[in-house]
């Protein structure tokens, strides 16, 4: 039969052998944190950068142009059209083809008692691809229509008709 403090020297040993690995553990998971806090950090920056491109590019022009990939990737340059200011007895048909689609998908998601219609909605109603970017450019378009007077913006993300 073991002796008792052999029994509690075991315990000890093992004890401390769990502690070295939980220590070994925490590092890895620390540096973890670490490089996921700064990968965010990078996203956040690149995000607001971005932003604050496009928000100088939207206040050279109003603008509401093809997607992405019609955009030619040598000059980064595509054709642009002008987005009128919203009217009185101005109608849709003075947007261009894609900004038109997206107010008639609003309207007829009041027409049908809808809350609103986000980005994802607009971009598989234009047959873009499901890729992020093709949903940032459908928000783009949805936003740009929100300054125009177009649309209205009531939570962020979902766009209904524009309010009186």
């Amino acid at each position: 039969m073991p002796s008792v403090l052999g029994v509690l020297e075991r315990r000890e040993r093992v004890a401390l052998a769990r502690a070295e690995d939980l220590r070994a553990e925490l590092e890895r998971l620390q540096a973890a944190v670490a490089e996921a806090e700064e990968a965010a950090r990078r996203a956040v920056i690149a995000r607001e950068e971005t932003v604050e491109a496009l928000a100088e590019a939207a206040d050279e022009t109003a603008v509401c142009g093809p997607p992405a990939a019609a955009v030619p990737v040598a000059s980064g340059v595509g054709p642009r059209v002008e987005v009128p200011q919203w009217r009185e007895g101005l109608g849709a048909e003075v947007l261009p083809p894609e900004c038109a689609r997206i107010v008639a998908l609003v309207e007829q998601d009041v027409a049908g008692g809808g809350e609103g219609v986000r980005a994802r909605a607009m971009r598989e109603d234009l047959g873009w691809p499901a890729t992020d970017a093709r949903e940032q450019a459908a928000r783009f378009r949805a936003k740009r229509l929100v300054e125009r007077g177009w649309l209205s913006e009531g939570r962020p993300g979902l766009f209904r008709l524009r309010t009186a």
